[in-house]
């Protein structure tokens, strides 16, 4: 079947990816940041284990202490409040900022650099549309994510289970145990999970990273037609383009047609080709001041007669000059000689014509 020009069928232009980066439509994994904030954050934890079980005894052993129960107020008045609070923050910092970290790095990956969006954060009437709610819940994005979703639940479910389970019997037991015997166990069951679901979440989340890549890009295609209507609009309107460039044309040949009045001589085919030259005394070679064929060449003639330049029939030097020389050049060397003649003769001429006039 052919395809038509509606069908989006073409890759995304640079210009396309930068008005959605604009936009704030750009490939991100929210699992992949997830995770790896998961990761990092247990990982801090394991390696601060010593400083948060420190702060918490500190905290406990304040709160018990005999001080507590026989000074009135104590809990209001001194500042125990404080201590706790100090503690928390020693105990939390090391964690926060690493995940704080961690989720910053991860966005700026994938975003590949700054970007903030006041377009993406505009509020749509689209989007609180109840029959645009009901194609977005009923789409297959949406079933996609859905999907995922319960795959996610059942994997946390399942490691949840496989770690708890075998220790059943020692997690009941933990009511009788002293306080450092409850966090090693519970600490260790803890980091064992995070790792077991992070292991598994990582390769999902990387999945879903080249997922989100692939869903962006086809959301960004683009038909045939898109693409030449954006082509006009960053190279300009062919009829635009084709007036201005006539435009510019008339307007060199205003210019060009300017300068045959201080021509020296008009070498010519006699009416396909006209060459108009300029030389005066103390110029390096004579200097191409207007040159054209048929119509052209016409007004060069008829505007050199009305401001009395000669005019010299001689094609081949009238050829010659009009394909080698370009406008405000000087001729070449190997055109001297025939030039030279052109415009020794009309100085002749014109020396012949004063004299006659004065005798």
């Amino acid at each position: 079947m052919a395809k038509t020009s509606q069908e989006r069928t073409e890759l995304p232009t640079g210009k396309r990816v930068d008005e959605a980066r604009k936009k704030g439509q750009v490939p991100k994994s929210r699992d992949l940041t997830a995770v790896s904030v998961l990761i990092t954050g247990g990982v801090a934890v394991y390696l601060s284990r010593n400083l948060i079980f420190a702060n918490f005894r500190q905290i406990i052993e304040s709160a018990w202490s005999e001080e507590s129960f026989s000074v009135p107020g104590h809990f209001a008045a001194s500042g125990f409040f404080m201590n706790v609070t100090a503690s928390i923050f020693i105990m939390l910092a090391p964690v926060t900022l690493t995940a704080v970290a961690t989720a910053v790095v991860l966005n700026l990956s994938q975003m590949k650099g700054f970007l903030l969006s006041f377009k993406a954060m505009r509020i749509s009437l689209g989007n609180v549309s109840p029959f645009s709610g009901l194609q977005r819940m009923f789409s297959l994005r949406s079933l996609t994510e859905l999907v995922k979703s319960i795959f996610k639940i059942a994997i946390v479910t399942y490691a949840v289970y496989s770690v708890l389970w075998p220790e059943r019997i020692a997690l009941s037991e933990l009511s009788g145990r002293e306080v450092s015997d409850f966090l090693n166990l519970t600490g260790m069951l803890a980091l064992k999970l995070l790792f077991r679901v992070a292991g598994i979440m990582v390769a999902l989340s990387l999945l879903d990273f080249l997922y989100q890549k692939w869903q962006t890009r086809k959301d960004l295609m683009m038909t045939r037609q898109e693409v030449k209507e954006e082509h006009k609009q960053s190279e300009g309107n062919p009829q635009i383009k084709s007036k201005i460039r006539t435009i510019q044309r008339a307007l060199a040949r205003q210019r060009m047609l300017s300068r045959i009045p201080k021509a020296s001589v008009i070498i010519t085919n006699p009416t396909h080709f006209a060459v108009a030259l300029h030389y005066e005394t103390g110029m390096e070679a004579p200097t191409v001041v207007a040159k054209g064929v048929d119509f052209l060449a016409q007004k060069i003639i008829a505007t050199g007669r009305k401001y009395g330049v000669s005019i010299v029939r001689n094609p081949p030097l009238a050829r010659a000059l009009y394909k080698q020389v370009k406008l405000e050049e000087t001729i070449p060397v190997e055109l001297y000689r025939a030039v030279a003649k052109i415009l020794a003769y009309i100085y002749q001429q014109k020396q012949w014509t004063r004299r006659n006039q004065n005798g």
